[in-house]
């Protein structure tokens, strides 16, 4: 039987893994919606967020709207693009 403390690190790795997948697509594909990320990714959107969330913190996103979207991209080594 698993216990929390087991779903406590596995969850942290599922996190961990789904934020490399969220940086190698956006480095090849540029910024996209959320809902975009998650399917291209093929995990839950929750696990996507919280991923979004632990690269945001690490200062490796921007987020910026275009239109109506909210779109997600990676910062480069020079910062985020102008608007």
């Amino acid at each position: 039987m698993s216990t929390s403390t087991d779903l406590h690190e596995d969850t942290l790795q599922k996190i961990g893994e789904t934020s490399g997948h969220v940086w190698a697509y956006l480095s090849a594909e540029g910024p996209v919606t959320i809902t975009k990320l998650a399917k291209e990714v093929g995990e839950k959107k929750d696990i996507v967020l919280q991923a979004v969330g632990w690269l945001a913190r690490e200062n490796k996103l921007f987020f910026f709207e275009k239109g109506r979207n909210k779109l997600i991209g990676l910062i480069d080594e020079h910062g985020p693009p102008e608007p």
